[in-house]
């Protein structure tokens, strides 16, 4: 089955579990089909390791969700694969919503064009609500004599040995830097790492000299002098980095704006469960403590959106990734 195929068959599983909800809503609610969900904790898999962009998201969403829930909400991190162990472990689980799986918007849009035979592995898991979305900003350490992009590609055109880092084939750090490359002839070796702060770190380390990673995470070490911001993703700057220039004015036509990470659920997850996580994602992201701590300070667009309309986000980034793996000069598998 193909990526695409494999996506409108799972617009149509969800299309029909909503009207099966519509017969089989009421006894689920009631207990008759169905014991009251849920029972008892809910386990997320996070398919990166401690310490990362979704790993503090989804951390810092736990408290919010057990209070909607009623029950906790345990975090298992599965790292490995460049996101395929934790994935393929939630593809396999009980579709019974007792398993969430956390992703990020690689796995589901640009990795199945770039390596589609790991994809298939977890492609069977359904889209279950879009938790926020940030910008994107990539990045140089501190020993890089530019201000900006515009200086780093002039200054990288008369240097041999520079590296960038990313999480791996098919990430977003990977496929922008490899654009760059081909949009200016630059000569920058792909180090890839087991997750986005490992290569975030050895970039600010010093160990390699670009990198990327979402808004948010970079602006303490940003305004601490720990790395310096080149460009933001997308046509307009920043209001949280308004020096820093955005690749569109630039003169880049990079056709994606930001990160966004979700929930997702194995297969045969029933309507109801996924329509309750939803919504309960949707009432905790509205929480004080977590909006005053996490999503204001780092500029997250909380969203929190149904099953139907995250498949829907979806569908739209696979279309759109096809584009940024072909301007990034790679094959479309």
């Amino acid at each position: 089955m193909t990526p695409r195929a494999s996506l409108h068959r799972t617009l149509l599983l969800l299309a029909a579990g909503a009207l099966g909800g519509l017969f089989s809503g009421a006894a689920f609610a009631q207990g008759t089909a169905s014991p009251a969900w849920p029972s008892r904790p809910v386990r997320v898999i996070i398919p990166q390791p401690p310490g990362g962009v979704l790993d503090i998201l989804i951390r810092a969403l736990a408290e919010p969700l057990r209070q909607q829930f009623g029950h906790p909400v345990v975090v298992d991190n599965r790292p490995g694969g460049n996101n395929v162990v934790g994935l393929e472990a939630c593809a396999g689980a009980a579709p019974d919503g007792y398993t969430l799986c956390a992703v990020s918007a690689e796995v589901l849009s640009t990795y199945p064009l770039v390596e589609p035979a790991l994809y298939a592995r977890y492609s069977s898991i359904v889209p279950v609500t879009l938790i926020a979305r940030n910008a994107g900003v990539l990045l140089a350490n501190p020993s890089v004599p530019a201000k900006d992009l515009r200086e780093f590609v002039a200054w990288a055109r008369t240097q041999t040995g520079l590296n960038y880092s990313s999480s791996g084939a098919g990430s977003t750090p990977n496929l922008l830097w490899e654009y760059i490359k081909q949009h200016d002839g630059l000569r920058i070796e792909h180090v890839p790492y087991r997750g986005i702060i490992e290569a975030f770190n050895e970039m600010a380390a010093g160990r390699v000299q670009v990198s990327y990673i979402a808004l948010g995470f970079a602006l303490e070490p940003i305004a601490t002098g720990r790395v310096k911001p080149l460009a933001v993703l997308g046509s307009a700057r920043s209001p949280r980095l308004p020096e820093v220039p955005s690749l569109g004015e630039l003169g880049y036509a990079f056709p994606y704006d930001g990160p966004w990470w979700g929930f997702a659920a194995p297969a045969g997850t029933p309507a109801p469960v996924m329509d309750r996580i939803a919504a309960a994602t949707r009432a905790a992201l509205q929480d004080p403590a977590l909006r005053s701590r996490l999503l204001e300070p780092q500029a997250y667009e909380a969203v929190g959106n149904t099953p139907a309309e995250f498949a829907a986000i979806i569908e739209g980034e696979r279309s759109r990734g096809a584009a940024i793996v072909r301007a990034a000069g790679i094959e479309v598998r």
